[in-house]
């Protein structure tokens, strides 16, 4: 059993065995593709420093104006979000009055008749009152 554990892992090592034209070939293509990389990543490094340096005073000195002018568009847009949410409200609030509006019309055609004019009389206007005032209570 030795043996063939032997046999099987020194038939592993030969075939691993890379030829020193295979090293220099990656090791090329490597560099061929690392250097262009490494490159664009120093200059992006410049270019971060640099606009950095030149970028913190300018931030220094002009940071009232910039913290008034991000006061003033937090502002802004609080109000237009207040605004927004109140004619949400309120066009809710309209058409529950019309929908409400058209459930009572609803029951006046239902106890007067299909036209609901005001010229009701006695036992009709009685009527129309005492379920007006019935519907009324139970909500």
């Amino acid at each position: 059993m030795a043996d063939r554990y032997h046999n099987h892992s020194h038939q592993d090592s030969s075939e691993r065995i890379i030829s020193r034209s295979m090293v220099v070939t990656s090791v090329i293509e490597a560099i061929a593709i690392g250097a262009p990389l490494l490159g664009m990543m120093g200059f992006g490094l410049l270019a971060s420093s640099t606009l950095l340096l030149v970028s913190s005073p300018l931030l220094l000195l002009f940071s009232p104006v910039i913290l008034g002018a991000t006061f003033v568009i937090l502002g802004a847009v609080a109000g237009f979000s207040v605004a927004s949410v109140m004619a949400v409200v309120g066009i809710a609030a309209v058409s529950w009055v019309v929908r409400e509006a058209r459930l009572k019309f609803r029951d006046m055609r239902k106890v007067v008749g299909n036209d609901p004019s005001p010229r009701m009389k006695g036992k009709e206007l009685d009527y129309f009152d005492s379920h007006l005032a019935t519907t009324s209570n139970a909500k």
